[in-house]
């Protein structure tokens, strides 16, 4: 049978005692600890993860908003060309029709000053023509009027 005594007993206590207290001072505590230092950096990390999503999102909103910026000014850009390219096209086809009516209306001077001067020319020949026709006529009527004497 068992024998139990009393001072078995109150051995067995402090021996439980003090191993509960080495187990707690040596074991329990450095664990916890441990335990404690890796909530700490899990919770560190994902507060990390977290600020880093919500930056990621903060990113891609700015990219949204850019590049609807960006496609509003190259809408605008695109609008300008067209309306420049336009105005230009207007610009050059005045140009171009003040410079036609401008070598037009120097033809047409050119076209009247050559017909000026051909009748001119011809006023001269004719009257040229004419003064010759009279000397002519003059010497045959003075050699007449001497064959008649």
């Amino acid at each position: 049978m068992l024998n139990i005594s009393f001072w078995n007993i109150v051995f067995t206590i402090i021996n439980v005692l003090v191993l509960y207290w080495l187990m707690k001072k040596f074991l329990v505590k450095p664990v916890m600890g441990i335990i404690e230092k890796r909530e700490q950096l899990i919770q560190g990390q994902l507060s990390d993860a977290k600020k880093n999503q919500e930056h990621a999102l903060e990113l891609k909103e700015q990219y949204e908003t850019k590049m609807g910026t960006a496609e509003k000014e190259a809408e605008e850009i695109v609008l300008q060309a067209k309306e420049q390219a336009l105005s230009e096209k207007v610009l050059i086809m005045e140009e171009a029709k003040t410079e036609s009516d401008r070598l037009m209306e120097r033809a047409k001077k050119e076209i009247v000053g050559e017909q000026d001067r051909a009748r001119r020319e011809a006023e001269s020949q004719i009257a040229g023509l004419a003064l010759m026709a009279a000397r002519k006529i003059l010497k045959s009527g003075e050699i007449n009027d001497a064959n008649s004497q």
